[in-house]
């Protein structure tokens, strides 16, 4: 009898440590309408602990280790209660996109191969597939920055999610998940070098042949290299991360070259291949020194035409920083943290606000990144020289690392 209760109590305590450790995905969906957008005023909004990818100026998407959720208004100064979440044990996240729109998905690639996408409007998961695995642990630190604005092997195109993992690259449609196409990795893994989409197309370096490899993203169908020694790639305004990106700067022997990526070519660019050159509405915005800006050019892509020039006011006294693009304007920052938003279209001065908060000590800070959705702009702070490696305490700039503003 006594033998009986004790397999039947160890049966038990069996049961209930799988039910607490055995792999478990928990969905807390949405009990509110989906929020309207809201456009915010220039100037700062506030600070918060996690670095948030602003959703179509509706909600704010988080990541953690093991949880990624929403919460809304995207124009509060702090973290809001979970507007949704999606939490899963033991995988942990290891990216993050978002594709807006009229079927808005929130994709998210975890390490045990989950490919997850919900919906960003009510918070239920939409579609789950097994995918390629990118790395086996998170890697956003505190703010979950580099998970949501640098998602390894993670990119949106117009008509897609593409994976690119170590053995292939897939396609899948981001209202269902459903596999729209799949092309073996080109090249050998230790030839593979920056990856990165267009609107229509995915580009990635073979470092091993010196060219960049790119492909229809609608279809896989490969399209003409751009070869001729390219030793570097840089995407250049991109919406998020390596992600439908306005175009590129590649490095050859002879020099830098721009190509335009707004269609579905590579066309040659020539403003593009200045350092630090920014797409905004359709110009190309250099500065012949982008880390102190006193002339801003704003000139054709394709032509280099000069359309426009804008200089500081003589009253600024340090010259501010080639930031951003961000949708239709050119952002800025001075080193006494004053954004200045200037116009694509015609280099007019549109915004000027400081972003110092009055709760804040007035302190320099280096940035390790920077997102801009449409009026919105968030800036990841760390301390000045701190290096990387630093622990977190000893890397970010306080315990609200991440500054929200708008332009």
């Amino acid at each position: 009898m006594i033998g009986a209760v004790s397999v039947a109590l160890l049966g038990a305590a069996g049961l209930v440590a799988w039910r607490v450790l055995g792999p478990a995905e928990v969905v807390t969906p949405a009990r509110k309408p989906y929020p309207q957008p809201v456009i915010p005023a220039p100037g700062p909004i506030g600070v918060l602990v996690s670095a948030p990818l602003v959703l179509d100026d509706r909600i704010r998407v988080f990541a953690t280790k093991r949880q990624v959720w929403a919460d809304a208004p995207p124009n509060f100064k702090y973290e809001r209660s979970a507007l949704w979440s999606l939490r899963r044990w033991p995988a942990q996240l290891v990216g993050v996109v978002a594709v807006g729109g009229g079927n808005p998905v929130v994709v998210s690639s975890w390490s045990d191969g989950e490919l997850v996408g919900t919906d960003a409007r009510t918070g239920t998961i939409a579609w789950q597939v097994s995918a390629e695995t990118f790395g086996d642990a998170y890697t956003g630190r505190r703010t979950g920055a580099s998970t949501v604005y640098q998602p390894p092997g993670l990119f949106t195109t117009d008509s897609a999610v593409i994976v690119a993992g170590p053995g292939n690259v897939t396609a899948y449609d981001p209202a269902t998940g459903a596999r729209r196409w799949q092309v073996a990795a080109p090249g050998a893994a230790d030839c593979r070098g920056v990856d990165l989409t267009s609107a229509q197309q995915y580009l990635v370096h073979d470092t091993c042949a010196g060219i960049v490899r790119r492909f229809d993203a609608a279809t896989g169908t490969a399209l003409p290299d751009l070869d001729g020694g390219v030793t570097a790639v840089e995407p250049v305004s991109c919406a998020v991360g390596h992600s439908r990106c306005q175009g590129a700067r590649l490095t050859r022997p002879a020099g830098a070259e721009g190509r335009l990526l707004t269609g579905p070519d590579a066309e040659p660019s020539p403003p593009l291949a200045a350092p630090g050159a920014v797409l905004a509405g359709g110009i190309a915005a250099t500065a012949p020194d982008p880390a102190a800006v006193t002339r801003l050019d704003g000139r054709d892509p394709h032509t280099g035409e000069l359309r426009w020039t804008w200089q500081p006011p003589a009253a600024d006294t340090t010259p501010p920083r080639l930031l951003a693009a961000s949708g239709d304007r050119v952002l800025l920052l001075a080193p006494d943290h004053t954004l200045v938003s200037i116009s694509a279209a015609s280099g007019k001065e549109l915004s000027r606000a400081s972003l110092q908060l009055h709760y804040e000590p007035d302190t320099a800070y280096d940035l390790a990144q920077v997102h801009t959705s449409g009026r919105y702009l968030v800036l990841v702070r760390t301390i000045p020289g701190a290096p990387v490696t630093a622990p977190d305490d000893d890397y970010y700039l306080s315990p609200r690392p991440v500054l929200l503003a708008a332009s």
